[in-house]
């Protein structure tokens, strides 16, 4: 499995565009084969930055996600924003489970 943390800082003036615009690959790419996870969040702290956590079956159900066309859009539509920030961070997890929470 593949988990994919992106942090996206925006100008402020671009927030609003840029969740409009996010909102409309979240139903497409939660259909797509090989997807575990796609969310994407408002900073609570910080409302011109972006949180968005992936998870995919495989590499290749990623790159298949990169080229569906509400992807190439949506990332078209990203070179019209100012983003001021950006770190994307792609983990290889080779074992996921529950967290357990210590006794109090």
């Amino acid at each position: 499995m593949l988990a994919i943390s992106a942090r996206i800082e925006l100008a402020p003036e671009n927030t609003v565009a840029y969740v409009a615009a996010a909102q409309k690959i979240i139903v497409p790419t939660h259909e797509e084969a090989g997807c575990l996870l796609y969310s994407i969040a408002v900073d609570i702290n910080h409302s011109n930055v972006i949180w968005i956590t992936e998870q995919w079956e495989s590499e290749s159900a990623l790159i298949a996600h990169l080229s569906m066309p509400h992807i190439i859009e949506f990332l078209a539509f990203c070179g019209t924003v100012d983003i001021t920030d950006m770190n994307v961070i792609k983990f290889d997890v080779s074992a996921a489970g529950p967290l357990e929470l210590p006794e109090s």
